[in-house]
């Protein structure tokens, strides 16, 4: 029941801001109210939530807590609530979850696995829409969303091999996040494009240990992977796509669709998961 519910047996249409404006509702409600009450309870001074929360979104927290308490005759420091840093945004909304979720994570808080369960829980049950948010939750990160079985295999899994290669995870994880905001900010998906193709570039110089660019790479790279001679075409058609709709000189007006994004990630992610498989053999 509800008003999506209601709309869809009218017929009527359901809009992105209209769901987005939804999970944040129910993130504010369900988790945020929760986590502001558990702060409320701590003296501010020792309050390790706030100031994580602060640093984490490179901000100092005395001026936070200066700005929010500077009306006159206040008698008591009183920590912001987490709608203070977001105004209902929703890709700050987003933000906040990600930085709660690593300090649960990360802290010796003796309530942290109730707060993560939480977390979870909660996101888990906001993300549920009539239409996508255009992002998935995985392991306290949100990423863009695809097809859910191609996004395990070829981003989550990839994302968890990649931690034994830290300057490609970062690219990759650039890509993704880009990715993730190119929903708001088109322009966006060409920093996705290049931050993939890089991303593979050098997993690529790992694996056949070199320095050179992925243009004098990709043949030995098929090679290597044992992969059939036209795959030579393929990744050299994948190099000029790079180019033609990533940040290149020249091509600052052109905006690449969220589909050929989409799938130029995809792509990354299926060459890199082929390098990965050969990496863990060598």
């Amino acid at each position: 029941m509800g008003i999506f519910d209601f709309k869809k047996r009218f017929g009527k249409l359901i809009n992105i801001e209209e769901v987005k404006k939804d999970f944040v509702n129910k993130i504010n409600h369900y988790l945020f109210r929760a986590i502001d009450e558990y702060m409320d309870s701590l003296y501010y001074r020792e309050n390790k939530i706030f100031d994580f929360l602060c640093l984490s979104l490179n901000i100092e927290p005395k001026e936070v807590l200066s700005d929010y308490n500077s009306e006159p005759f206040i008698e008591e420091v009183k920590i912001p609530p987490l709608k203070y840093f977001t105004r209902n945004d929703f890709e700050k909304t987003l933000l906040i979850i990600e930085i709660l979720y690593e300090y649960f994570n990360t802290s010796n808080d003796f309530q942290k696995d109730e707060y993560l369960e939480l977390i979870r829980h909660t996101v888990t049950y906001a993300l549920k829409q009539p239409i996508s948010l255009g992002v998935s939750w995985h392991n306290g990160k949100f990423y863009p969303a695809g097809a859910k079985e191609l996004s395990e295999k070829l981003i989550y899994e990839s994302l968890e091999w990649l931690k034994d290669y830290p300057k490609v995870e970062l690219l990759f994880k650039n890509a993704l996040d880009h990715y993730s905001k190119s929903l708001q900010d088109p322009i966006k998906r060409k920093d996705a494009i290049s931050n993939s193709f890089q991303a593979l570039e050098e997993l690529t110089r790992i694996l056949l240990n070199n320095d050179k660019a992925f243009d004098n790479n990709f043949n030995d790279l098929v090679k290597k992977l044992e992969l059939n001679s036209h795959w030579n075409n393929i990744l050299n058609r994948y190099k000029e796509l790079s180019k033609e709709f990533g940040r290149h000189p020249g091509r600052e007006e052109f905006i690449p669709s969220q589909s050929d994004t989409e799938a130029f990630l995809y792509l990354s992610g299926l060459i890199m998961r082929l390098i990965l498989e050969k990496l863990k053999n060598i």
